[in-house]
């Protein structure tokens, strides 16, 4: 077999000589006689490949990679590449070399059992390489083979970790034989601009109207085999890119109108059935943005071919600047109607300390941090990530714990107030609670306590490769210091607790709309009832943040739908505080009778006697008739603010 396979590399090597190209039918043919040479590999213990004939398997099929893999029939070209993939994988296992062999275009190893143990003291294989130069596989070195100590060796361009009791692998330099109708090559070229400018021509359809799916392979590729390893083997990789596309300012591009797409790096597994394909979702990506030449690292568990894909995805589908902007402007008025509101309630001491106020400044005053902080991170981390505080860092990590949890607490005090109001209107009777403040702010700062630091240490994670280092962050965004959206500690963590909290509150506000409707007054007209019961309305729901239900449902597949309620939200919610403001002063004429007779704008209103104050209860359409006075209901625009009329609206 080694003269045969010699011979054939001489043949090849002569057509290369005289500019013939191989081709297809070359590959076949080789297909043949490798089948024909591994054959007996597949029983229990496989037919040894010896040295020489692996080096001329390797350099032969060095020879066949050269030339180009064109054919009519997309799905017979990726099933004789396939073949010729499988017979190499197939020498590697069998063959008797100890250490690398390698060509210009064709590499294979046979893994020795390593003592190396990973995290959890398991043994693991550990392979790791260094490329001098990326378009010449000869250049291949084990790390085994690199001089000098541990201290001073370099990065590897080439790292395998497995748990598996043996591994083979083949590497190849390109994807000659992984044919795909949607992978292209990029021109080979030394110049680096003329290289972007093809890849920017390459990710985006014509006259830049959409991002294209084509996706360029970005790397060598690895072959990785793990013998009878049981389904779901650690398979840990890490390679470095070829071509390095930037951070976030360079790899970023406009397509038409406002829109923007950008290019990322994605771990793709070469499927050859059909016409081939690489799937970008069979393994975990874990690379740094900002160090984006760095290196990136595959987490996969199972066998197949390996490389780094470089793919365009939208991040701007044109809108997401102007929803920025309205949020910041919303909240902005927002916390100056929060910080409004608490600089008049808290010193009309008659109002500040009732039941129902002093909750409603705790929820003002929690809504009104967590606002500022969201706000002020603008200031203070830079997408680049040249802000003060640095993307993924540990101070970030503190900062979204914080805003995190901020928001909890915000939930946790509209379930308060729901429960709240729950006890003043509807069941009255039995609804006095002894320190109540005291157990109020335990609840509402301790309960959600966990959550920001479960989210953190559980789900930020350091992997090692061949001594490279890699954090998977699964808790905190790529570009601002808040949670991932759309992963498991998003939805676990934050969505999960906000659909609770949105839940006990539509009970609440169903309860308290139904007092709300019954209520009656004589002096009213029908029209005049109606507008103050729908004002009463609106000032539950302000006080539960049942707006907050729109974001259940942003998650609708429909996109028009989903812009639509993503503005809804954005206004709904980034207003809050100034519908507290509205409610909690602009409606309460206990707050503005207060400062205009602090002014001397206004003569002091004359006590109320008991005689009086019957009367007013009796005519309140929103006071419970069995209720006492010491059961602090809502009875009184000072227990729940808004206007007033002979005691007649909430």
């Amino acid at each position: 077999s080694s003269g045969i396979t010699a011979e054939y590399g001489k043949q090849w090597y002569q057509r290369r000589v005289r500019g013939d190209t191989a081709g297809l039918a070359d590959v076949n043919a080789t297909n043949q006689f490798l089948t024909a040479l591994v054959a007996d590999t597949s029983g229990e213990e496989p037919a040894p490949i010896s040295d020489d004939a692996t080096k001329n398997v390797v350099a032969a099929v060095s020879n066949l990679a050269m030339g180009e893999m064109k054919s009519t029939n997309a799905e017979e070209a990726a099933a004789v590449c396939d073949k010729m993939v499988s017979n190499l994988k197939a020498v590697a296992k069998a063959t008797t070399s100890e250490g690398l062999v390698k060509s210009p275009n064709v590499a294979l190893i046979k893994a020795k059992p390593k003592t190396t143990t990973d995290d959890s003291g398991q043994a693991k294989i550990a392979l790791s390489f260094n490329l001098g130069d990326p378009n010449d596989l000869s250049s291949l070195s084990d790390d085994s083979e690199s001089s000098g100590s541990d201290d001073k060796k370099t990065e590897p361009s080439v790292a395998i970790d497995s748990g598996a009791d043996s591994v083979s692998v083949v590497i190849l330099k390109d994807d000659t034989f992984f044919p795909s109708v949607t992978s292209v090559r990029l021109p080979s070229s030394s110049n680096d601009t003329a290289l972007k400018e093809a890849l920017w021509d390459t990710m985006k359809e014509e006259n830049a109207t959409d991002v294209s799916n084509k996706v360029v392979v970005n790397s060598i590729i690895l072959e990785v085999d793990m013998g009878d390893a049981p389904p779901g083997t650690p398979l840990d990789l890490f390679i470095k890119p070829a071509m390095n596309v930037g951070g976030p300012e360079n790899s970023t591009s406009a397509l038409e109108g406002y829109r923007k797409m950008k290019i990322t790096y994605k771990c793709g597994m070469y499927d050859p059935r059909g016409n081939g394909s690489w799937d970008m979702d069979s393994c975990l990506t874990v690379y740094d943005e900002m160090r984006a030449d760095a290196g990136v690292m595959c987490r996969c568990n199972h066998n197949t071919s390996f490389a780094v894909l470089m793919a365009a995805e939208e991040i701007d589908p044109g809108y997401l600047e102007s929803q920025s902007i309205m949020s910041k402007v919303f909240l902005a008025a927002s916390c100056v109607g929060l910080v409004a509101t608490i600089s008049l309630i808290l010193p009309a001491s008659a109002i500040s300390k009732t039941r129902s106020a002093k909750v409603n400044m705790c929820f003002s005053f929690t809504l009104l941090l967590a606002s500022v902080m969201f706000l002020v991170q603008d200031f203070l981390v830079k997408s680049d990530d040249t802000g003060v505080i640095k993307l993924q860092s540990l101070p970030c990590a503190i900062y979204t714990m914080l805003q995190h949890y901020l928001w909890l607490v915000v939930f946790m005090w509209t379930i308060v107030e729901g429960f709240l109001m729950y006890l003043s209107l509807v069941q009255v009777f039995g609804s006095h609670i002894s320190k109540y403040m005291l157990k109020f702010n335990l609840v509402a700062w301790l309960v959600p306590l966990p959550l920001p630091l479960v989210g953190y240490f559980v789900f930020t994670k350091k992997h090692i490769v061949g001594g490279v280092e890699a954090w998977e962050h699964q808790y905190m965004a790529d570009t601002m210091c808040f949670l991932k959206p759309k992963t498991i500690s998003f939805f676990a963590l934050f969505f999960g607790p906000l659909v609770l909290a949105i839940l006990a509150n539509l009970v609440f506000f169903a309860l308290v709309l139904r007092v709300i409707r019954s209520s009656k007054n004589a002096s009213l007209s029908d029209k005049e009832l109606f507008l103050r019961q729908l004002k009463a309305a609106v000032a539950v729901m302000v006080l539960l943040g049942t707006g907050w239900v729109i974001g259940i449902f942003m998650n609708i597949p429909e996109p028009h739908m989903q812009i639509t309620l993503q503005y809804m939200f954005i206004v709904v919610n980034a207003t809050q505080g100034v519908f507290v403001f509205v409610f909690y002063v602009v409606l309460n004429d206990q707050v503005k009778n207060y400062w205009l007779e602090k002014f001397g704008l206004a003569s002091p209103a004359p006590k109320t006697t008991s005689s009086m104050s019957t009367k007013g209860a009796s005519g309140n359409v929103y006071s419970n008739a069995a209720a006492k006075a010491d059961d602090h209901t809502y009875s009184t625009a000072a227990e729940f603010p808004a206007k007033n009329e002979n005691n007649a609206n909430i």
